[in-house]
């Protein structure tokens, strides 16, 4: 075996693999069905009384979809470097919550009418803290 061949081969064996592309951090924007909600420690009947078929975050944009109505919608940022981390309803009634991305799983919390934002993921009896957890609505292939 001559030397060159043997030095290409080693080199070839010792070289490192090229790197994965660095993974996409997860992103809030996107298609949401609402999966359950609770207010004040129990089951959000508000939320199923006029069922939402869809809730679209793009471009900050908070949209609520109805079957038979026109979209509402509201602006919302979001801060994901607070701990936890925070969006907030923009407008003329500015409104907080906290929210939590896991997968394809989003859960909001906040306070219904309140500027009190909540800081934890609990829905006390008799309060009007509302928590929403959403399923991804994954695009048709």
């Amino acid at each position: 075996m001559s030397t060159t061949l043997f030095l290409g081969l080693a080199l070839s064996v010792s070289a490192p693999g090229l790197k994965d592309p660095p993974a996409k951090s997860p992103t809030v924007e996107g298609e949401w069905a609402v999966e359950s909600g609770l207010v004040g420690g129990k089951p959000d009947t508000g939320l199923f009384r006029n069922p939402i078929d869809k809730i679209v975050i793009a471009s900050g944009k908070w949209s609520v979809h109805r079957a038979g109505q026109a979209p509402g919608s509201t602006e919302i940022t979001f801060d994901p470097k607070k701990d936890p981390p925070e969006f907030t309803f923009t407008g003329s009634n500015d409104q907080g919550g906290i929210y939590k991305l896991e997968g394809d799983t989003l859960t909001i919390c906040y306070e219904l009418g309140g500027a009190k934002r909540p800081q934890s993921f609990d829905s006390p009896i008799g309060s009007n803290v509302r928590i929403m957890v959403l399923k991804r609505i994954k695009p048709a292939k």
